[in-house]
């Protein structure tokens, strides 16, 4: 998506690195920066995390204020705008906390080249509150007809083209989404564990609550569910909180005010992950039956 003799990548710094982002119209050309210019629906920014703060700061502005501007021109999105930033998950820099917090979602995705060898695995689709928790991937994305609850329509195998209709047709089916009050709880319980966690430092915002509680009701439609059923509130964790957890340092470590050997603290926290804590916290949370 990189053009180097286009100067109007939104997401490049001088004497910075670039990040592949550029804007472009519905038709795949280069807009020009002349005038009141709109932004392309989606835009990809690759290793956004190793851009100056400035750079990020424009990215953060993008997705707040819907508009960024250039020396020439205002650019202005789309009003289904999608940003998305591809990073490496080694122990690279991290984006700044506001821009990070501001990220919808995480999703960990290893190329094809590394398991050339494997089956590939189709994931049938399934209505069931069990399946719903691995269903992450569905070979034939489906959407569930608001008509009845075994109507579905399925989109091309070939082309995974989603029209505005079918957006259309999410959006009112996430309308009507019900949400128990012991799901509710359940919800809130999982944020507050988190944030309370022993290894957790920070990063579990009130903001991320909301997005915690948004992609619970919007993965209901999308597995055929008119409710928010705990297992989808246990996946939307999973997506919600990892890229935001920031991980405690055995110095600070909050058991170390009352007592605790800095010794043990380390030897405790030796190779923890975000996922980890997830994963103990989603454990020790009970789950509303």
């Amino acid at each position: 998506m990189e053009d180097e003799d286009d100067e109007n990548n939104i997401l490049s710094g001088d004497n910075q690195p670039k990040s592949e982002a550029v804007l472009r119209n519905s038709h795949g050309k280069p807009q020009h920066s002349s005038g009141h210019q709109k932004i392309a629906d989606v835009v990809v920014a690759k290793d956004l995390n190793i851009t100056c703060s400035h750079v990020q700061i424009q990215a953060l502005e993008l997705i707040r204020g819907k508009r960024i501007f250039t020396r020439t021109a205002v650019h202005t999105t789309p009003k289904r705008f999608l940003f998305i930033a591809l990073l490496p998950t080694d122990n690279g820099p991290r984006l700044i906390p506001q821009l990070n917090d501001h990220m919808f979602l995480s999703h960990n995705y290893s190329g094809l080249d590394e398991n050339e060898d494997e089956e590939p695995v189709q994931l049938e689709p399934s209505i069931s509150d069990n399946a719903s928790e691995s269903s992450i991937i569905h070979s034939t994305p489906m959407i569930p007809d608001m008509a009845g609850p075994t109507s579905r329509s399925t989109y091309s195998n070939h082309h995974h083209t989603i029209t505005k209709s079918d957006i259309d047709l999410l959006i009112a089916q996430v309308a009507a989404v019900r949400l128990d009050s012991e799901v509710r709880c359940y919800i809130h319980n999982i944020a507050i564990f988190l944030r309370m966690h022993r290894a957790v430092a920070g990063g579990i915002s009130a903001l991320s609550t909301r997005h915690f509680l948004s992609l619970s009701h919007v993965l209901a439609p999308l597995h055929g569910l008119s409710y928010v059923s705990p297992s989808l509130v246990s996946l939307a964790a999973r997506k919600v909180y990892p890229h935001r957890i920031v991980l405690a340092h055995p110095e600070n470590e909050r058991t170390i005010m009352w007592g605790s050997d800095v010794r043990a603290v380390r030897a405790f926290m030796e190779g923890l992950t975000v996922e980890d804590v997830v994963e103990d916290v989603l454990g020790n949370v009970e789950m509303p039956l």
